[in-house]
């Protein structure tokens, strides 16, 4: 018989060995970012004003013309006709420069925009040298970033002009637009005050493709800058109706930003992120396409953390709305480190490697750690695709990102996913996750594991365990379509048992009973979910093996004990069997729901902030 103080020993024994082998990893950081901070909430949606906004501006290119003249006759040509006849820039950015008024809208008429002129505008003396000449410089220890390694295929994260550190100041941003983005609208013309407010003639700047198609307007990037359009601070910014594409970090990137909309877009073949929003509130996402993105499609990072101090599984109220969009094809359709406060519904998310993803796993972004997302009624399908054997394996990812093929369904993935996931939750809380179709998802329909405090820098021993908690999954359609045909996944629920207040119910499946992985029976939601118990060793053991994944880095391309990146086999009609452990549990003392007492869990939790110390410092060496 397993007694509960020997699976305390293996748990702690599967991390000891799990991490060890990870110390003498390769270094890990990625594109960083300033710290960010949350608006404060005063800010409001805003609302599409028209083709005929008397506060606009005309941007055409110079067969603009050709193609409103090919246009089917009928409201929307006469309107783009009116709008020739009024053009005066050729480039977007410097329509946006020539606003004077708020709430004007920039009127872009079919063609492809390069934005040649700011692409290749020279620096000046002080943009060229931010790292020694910066009046407000950000300190290397107050950088956000990632596990993943800078790509060293970028064009853009360096230039010849001189120095060009990622993480940049507001004030630097705002100093120096062009040094990291092709477009970009800083509302906060007082960067050195207390507030974040847009307070600027840019709030509610309106960017608004006039096309009958996504594809009829084109803002191609071709990898000349990190971003292709930033929105920063930019409270009441719409972009409506056009194609983003070839942006090394972010197609369009929101950032401290009250009070935003991101509608009718396309974004695809970016190293990373299609849509990406972070540390913002009043957000609207809807009706977009995103593919062919090595990280996600939709990214809504540190949502304005509204409910970090409530206790109840019902939010306040959501920071950010995501409706009706299609994410496919792409590392992730859907990912948010510090995905607080998000309302997703409506969705399409399918072959991507994992559909949709939350986590508290990576240091530094604010509102940590993750809670109170909603993924509901949502279409979560066919999520297999392995980019890792398919490209990173094979060679492309190594050539010159322009060479990639990234336009032609290249995806080079930027972090480690299990391939064949419809949902995971890597370190989350009151999350719920109902009503949606999930199916033919091959190794799992929906994951959760506990991610140790340590691996986002939190080091008090008493938050050691402060995720997965109180998530619940209710009301899903496991393996079976919106039209009843059964797809079966390979596992509809993964669970490493850990966790207080969990709870999945009221769930229909292809196989009858949905099916798990369950060690420990967390209970009915009636009754509070699960009781607080380590997860199983063999089952957390693997994550942080996989975490250390970095594509730039033959070695740690494929992390030792890692099987994620793995393409699992086609389901059957026969149950798939659940992840063996390193031994079997007979005894009821570790199984029956019953909280380890505090002896046990400080023993384990005081092994993994040691050893997680020393994966924050391979990660940090160098």
């Amino acid at each position: 018989m397993r007694t509960l103080r020997v699976l305390v020993v293996s748990v702690l024994a599967a991390l000891v060995g799990s991490l060890t082998v990870l110390v003498g990893a390769a270094p890990a950081s990625a594109h960083e970012e300033r710290p960010a901070e949350f608006p404060d909430g005063t800010g409001t949606r805003p609302t599409y004003l028209g083709l005929d906004n008397p506060r606009s501006r005309v941007v055409c290119t110079s067969d603009s013309a050709k193609r409103i003249r090919a246009m089917t006759p009928g409201r929307l040509r006469t309107a783009n006709l009116a709008l020739l006849d009024r053009c005066e820039f050729r480039s977007i950015q410097s329509a946006v420069n020539a606003i004077t008024r708020r709430n004007t809208s920039v009127y872009i008429l079919p063609g492809v925009y390069h934005e040649t002129r700011w692409a290749q505008k020279k620096r000046s003396s002080y943009c060229s040298n931010l790292e020694s000449a910066s009046k407000d410089p950000l300190p290397l220890s107050t950088y956000i970033g990632s596990l993943s390694s800078p790509d060293t295929g970028g064009a853009a994260a360096a230039d010849e002009d001189g120095s060009d550190p990622i993480a940049l100041s507001y004030a630097d941003q705002r100093a120096c637009p062009h040094n990291l983005n092709l477009i970009s609208i800083f509302g906060d013309r007082t960067p050195h005050d207390d507030s974040i407010r847009c307070n600027s003639r840019l709030c509610g700047t309106q960017l608004v493709g006039t096309g009958k198609r996504k594809l009829d307007v084109i803002i191609d990037n071709q990898f000349q800058k990190l971003n292709a359009i930033r929105a920063d601070r930019a409270g009441g910014v719409l972009m409506r109706n056009f194609t983003v594409q070839q942006a090394e970090f972010n197609a369009v990137y929101v950032l401290e930003t009250d009070g935003f909309v991101v509608d009718k877009l396309i974004t695809r073949g970016n190293d990373e992120y299609g849509i990406l929003a972070f540390a913002s509130d009043h957000g609207l996402i809807q009706r977009t396409d995103n593919y062919f993105n090595g990280d996600s499609g939709i990214y809504p990072g540190s949502g304005s953390d509204l409910n970090a101090d409530n206790p109840s599984f019902e939010p306040t109220r959501y920071a950010i709305e995501i409706r009706d969009n299609k994410s496919h094809d792409n590392t992730l359709g859907y990912s948010g480190t510090a995905g607080n406060s998000i309302l997703a519904h409506g969705n399409e998310f399918y072959d991507n490697a994992t559909g949709i993803s939350t986590d508290s796993l990576f240091p530094g972004h604010p509102g940590l750690p993750q809670d109170h997302a909603r993924w509901t009624r949502n279409k979560i399908y066919s999520n297999n695709e392995n980019y890792y054997t398919r490209f990173v394996d094979q060679g492309v990812c190594d050539k010159p990102m322009p060479e990639r093929g990234y336009m032609d369904g290249t995806v080079c993935p930027v972090v480690p996913v299990p391939v064949g996931t419809g949902v995971l939750i890597a370190g989350g809380n009151f999350n719920s996750t109902d009503h949606n179709w999930i199916y033919d998802n091959w190794r799992n329909g929906t994951m959760q594991f506990w991610v140790p405090a340590p691996l986002r820098d939190e080091f008090d021993p008493s938050k050691l365990y402060d995720t997965s908690n109180y998530n619940r999954s209710f009301g899903n359609k496991m393996g079976i379509t919106p039209s009843g045909a059964e797809k079966h996944n390979g596992v509809d629920f993964w669970w490493d048992d850990q966790g207080l207040g969990n709870c999945w119910e009221d769930n229909t499946s292809s196989r009858g009973e949905p099916t798990d992985n369950f060690v420990v029976d967390p209970g009915p939601c009636a009754d509070g979910g699960s009781r607080l118990v380590p997860g199983i060793a063999a089952k957390d053991a693997g994550f942080l093996s996989c975490s250390q994944y970095d594509r730039a880095d033959p070695t740690w391309r494929h992390p030792p004990e890692c099987e994620w990146f793995d393409s699992p086999s086609k389901p059957t009609d026969e149950a798939a069997s659940p992840l063996p452990l390193a031994a079997p549990v007979s005894d009821g003392t570790a199984t029956s729901g019953a909280p380890f007492d505090g002896t046990h869990l400080l023993t384990i939790g005081l092994g993994v902030i040691a050893l997680g110390g020393l994966v924050l410092g391979r990660r940090r060496a160098g």
